[in-house]
């Protein structure tokens, strides 16, 4: 009995140091956040703290320009989806069916996961510029200039632009999981299933898709979170412009802090998307968990 109490304290003592450096950078930064949330204050002055309640967050329900950025969030959301998570799979499907130089695309779709997300940023600027930009002279080279577009200054692209940007990005992170959940397939099973007479469709649903649906999970709720996350490819690329046609939750959250000293509001912005990745994480994990337990 004394030596388990003795390894129990052990335990303690060792994940003692990392549970202080999480309490001290993580939970009290939370909590101030939350306390804060409550107050009106300019960021300067702390003797100008004032209680206010909850009327950060009354304002915060009647926030044209809040919500307008959680839409945003959701667009961009609804295209990660569908091409960081279909787009994905299906691009690591074809480099694990063996096509030539299939080493070489890891590298190239990898490559821009490793960069700095606001080199990415700068770059693109150069690409979607109206007057010297790749795209436009692209258009105008295969004689299709009507289409070209003052990508970044305008409402109608400037998100469509931006999102764009972080799904190139990042896309090659998705496909790389994907390749590497496609490696525990078993082949030998999905050879049976065809000289059996199954479909390529039925081994997808039957076989594939249940061998790799934990990776997919992963992907999803990674592309979500990182959906309502998004910060510095917006900020770089457009700063949330054309008069906020590009804002997400964190850029409208950091311009409300920082451009307008309304620290507490902008703080209740951020209960907000903690909250919202807090129901985003706990769905997609009921929906797995009761996947699994279907599947048991």
């Amino acid at each position: 009995m004394r030596a388990a109490t003795r390894t129990t304290w052990q335990a303690y003592g060792l994940i003692a140091p990392a549970g202080i450096l999480y309490a001290l950078f993580q939970l009290v930064p939370i909590l101030g956040a939350f306390a804060l949330s409550f107050t009106s204050w300019n960021g300067i002055n702390l003797s100008r703290i004032e209680f206010t309640g909850l009327d950060n967050y009354v304002r915060l329900a009647q926030d044209e320009l809040f919500w307008r950025s959680v839409l945003h969030n959701l667009i961009v959301a609804a295209l990660v989806f569908v091409f960081m998570t279909v787009g994905s799979f299906l691009i690591a499907a074809i480099v694990h069916a063996g096509i030539r130089g299939g080493a070489f695309f890891r590298i190239v779709f990898f490559a821009p996961v490793v960069i700095s997300s606001v080199a990415i940023a700068m770059l693109a600027i150069f690409f979607f510029s109206p007057s010297q930009g790749l795209i436009n002279e692209a258009l105008r080279g295969i004689g299709l200039g009507d289409l070209a577009q003052p990508w970044l200054g305008s409402s109608e692209w400037a998100l469509p632009s931006v999102t764009m940007t972080y799904i190139l990005q990042n896309f090659g992170f998705s496909v790389i999981l994907f390749l590497s959940a496609l490696t525990q397939v078993n082949d030998e099973m999905c050879e049976a299933a065809e000289v059996d007479g199954a479909s390529q469709g039925r081994i997808l649903w039957g076989i594939v898709l249940p061998t790799i649906k934990p990776i997919a999970s992963v992907v999803v709720l990674l592309g979500f979170i990182n959906s309502f996350r998004l910060f510095d490819t917006v900020y770089v690329m457009t700063g949330g412009g054309p008069y906020h046609a590009s804002d997400t939750i964190v850029t409208y959250l950091y311009g409300t802090a920082f451009g307008g000293n309304q620290v507490g509001y902008a703080n209740a912005i951020g209960v907000a998307l903690f909250l919202i990745l807090c129901v985003i994480a706990l769905v997609q994990l009921r929906f797995t968990r009761e996947k699994k337990e279907v599947s048991a």
